[in-house]
């Protein structure tokens, strides 16, 4: 990476710092803060603001996650670098399962393959602009409005009827005891069998998740093809996955950008 493109990248994350840790900043502030002018700002917002990691107002800016709920800059750039990653995997004329996670709905904002068919359960696939290499289908059934996640028989059904390429999942906990798990009950059921109906599993999930086990597993640690997650994870933790059959673990810089090249450990 050239010198100007790394000093771009450390500005911006330092932007999203400041408007975690203030919750609100001007523009005029943010010019003054790092010596730049507030045009230069502008354009940083609205590079952020076209991640949707950031709220733009008259001036000023708030910080959000991928999906508009207000969350740790970290966190939203280690789920942004895992979605990059994962829309790598996807490929020309592929069918794949997205579940409810906030993570793998971003895998669609960074497809780049042609003719991609997408099928979630994620009621905020509405919410994602016109891409005319990718086709979004919705599960039906009944909406959970915490989470706008669909569930249910009629969206069971209608996942039974679809052969998937491969499926992204995101999880709140996996570990070598439960395996992949949700701290919701509903929601299991179609995780499970978006695993069912899919040839490759990936499974997408911040170095934050890893370790932990939530109430309700949906799949087994040797059913993971594919896992794809942060620098944070420990050494310890990707051998531990991998001698419990997790088949490789690919880990990413948590960045906006693309400055590294993910660690792939088989």
């Amino acid at each position: 990476m050239r010198r100007s493109d790394a000093y771009v990248a450390a500005r911006r994350d330092s932007i999203m710092a400041i408007l975690e840790r203030e919750g609100r900043a001007s523009v005029s502030e943010l010019a003054r803060h790092f010596k730049v002018s507030e045009l230069t700002i502008r354009r940083d917002l609205d590079w952020l603001e076209s991640r949707h990691v950031l709220s733009r107002q008259r001036g000023s800016a708030t910080l959000l996650n991928p999906l508009g709920r207000p969350s740790g800059s970290s966190r939203i750039r280690a789920n942004r670098a895992i979605a990059r990653e994962a829309a790598k995997h996807v490929e020309d004329g592929d069918c794949i399962f997205l579940n409810g996670s906030s993570t793998a709905l971003n895998i669609v904002d960074f497809i780049t393959a042609k003719d991609v068919t997408v099928v979630t359960n994620n009621c905020k696939a509405l919410l994602i602009g016109e891409q005319p290499n990718v086709s979004i289908l919705l599960t039906g059934g009944e909406v959970r409005p915490s989470k706008a996640s669909m569930i249910g028989e009629l969206a069971m059904s209608n996942i039974r009827r679809i052969n998937a390429a491969k499926c992204f999942l995101g999880c709140t906990g996996l570990s070598v005891v439960s395996g992949i798990t949700s701290a919701t009950a509903p929601e299991p059921s179609v995780n499970a069998l978006m695993l069912e109906r899919s040839k490759e599993h990936f499974v997408v999930a911040d170095s934050s998740k890893i370790g932990l086990s939530s109430s309700f597993a949906f799949g087994s640690t040797d059913e993971i093809d594919v896992l794809i997650t942060d620098t944070g994870v420990t050494a310890e933790q990707v051998s531990s996955l991998l001698t419990h059959g997790v088949g490789s673990v690919i880990r990413t810089e948590p960045t906006l950008g693309n400055e590294r090249t993910p660690e792939l450990l088989p």
